[in-house]
């Protein structure tokens, strides 16, 4: 079998079962294989795959038919410029939850600190709070999760990018509890029940705990607004990654002790909520 014709039988797999980018899916399957880059296998097309890298190769395709992520065959997902391993264990980073590092940089404090503390609540893979430690050398990072498996993958995460972060273990906010803190960053569990059930098929591979929230989606936001003003220093500031027919009602959560702004994602959508303590 030439890598030609392999990339294109299994471009006619994952179209038989309705993967939404076959052709992509179908060359970095193979490339995964091969340790090559997707170009490099248009180069070489006229290339024969081993038996070995056939079967391999026809194995993953079969693990994609099946709709299990491709990030997780690979084990790789890129966010903010980074490489982040990835598996059942945790969340798959989106672009979408990049506008919160992005405005994080962007509403950087005007006066010098000593120490710079920031936490990430519902780490997950660790993708906050690394692009943090690693965009913002200044700071002292935090990452908590109840999860001990996803704190496992955040861990190799911060290794894998030779940065510095304070994991802790525990529900939401209480790892922290008892000290004051300059932001808060989460991108917690937004999607209700009954959104959760008509999602695509790959997003039921994820761990349902990292997606879904209680009190149609809003759980964790109340608790938050409940809370913030004790865990954060005078001047504190938050920001929150909503579902994007949520601002509203989150704005309405922290109105009485925060100003509060949203930002929208790429497709236009509210995406970021951002509460600043009211002075």
């Amino acid at each position: 079998m030439k890598i030609l014709e392999a990339l294109k039988w299994g471009e006619l797999e994952l179209i038989k079962a309705e993967i939404e980018n076959p052709r992509w899916d179908s060359d970095l399957l193979l490339g995964h294989v091969l340790g090559r880059r997707r170009e490099e296998l248009y180069l070489d097309r006229d290339g024969v795959l081993s038996a070995t890298a056939w079967k391999a190769y026809q194995d993953l395709v079969a693990r994609r038919t099946d709709r299990e992520p491709l990030q997780y065959i690979l084990n790789n997902q890129e966010f903010m410029g980074l490489g982040f391993y990835v598996d059942n264990r945790v969340l798959i980073p989106r672009a979408d939850s990049e506008i919160i590092i992005e405005k994080l940089l962007e509403l950087k404090e005007r006066s010098p600190r000593p120490e710079v503390k920031i936490a990430d609540l519902c780490t997950g893979s660790g993708a906050l709070a690394v692009a943090i430690a690693h965009y913002r050398p200044d700071a002292y990072v935090v990452g908590t999760d109840l999860s001990s498996a996803a704190l496992e993958v955040a861990r190799y995460n911060a290794l894998l990018n030779h940065v510095q972060v304070d994991w802790r273990q525990g529900d939401f906010f209480e790892p922290i509890c008892g000290e004051e803190w300059d932001w808060l960053v989460t991108n917690p569990p937004y999607i209700p029940e009954e959104e959760y059930r008509k999602l695509a098929p790959e997003i039921f591979e994820e761990p349902q705990m990292a997606l879904v929230g209680a009190e149609n989606g809003l759980i964790f936001y109340r608790r938050l607004a409940e809370e913030a003003a004790s865990l954060l220093k005078r001047d504190g500031k938050i920001l929150m990654e909503i579902g994007w027919n949520q601002g509203q009602q989150v704005e309405e959560l922290f109105k009485k002790s925060f100003k509060t702004r949203i930002f929208k994602d790429y497709g236009g959508r509210d995406r970021v909520v951002y509460a600043e303590l009211s002075s």
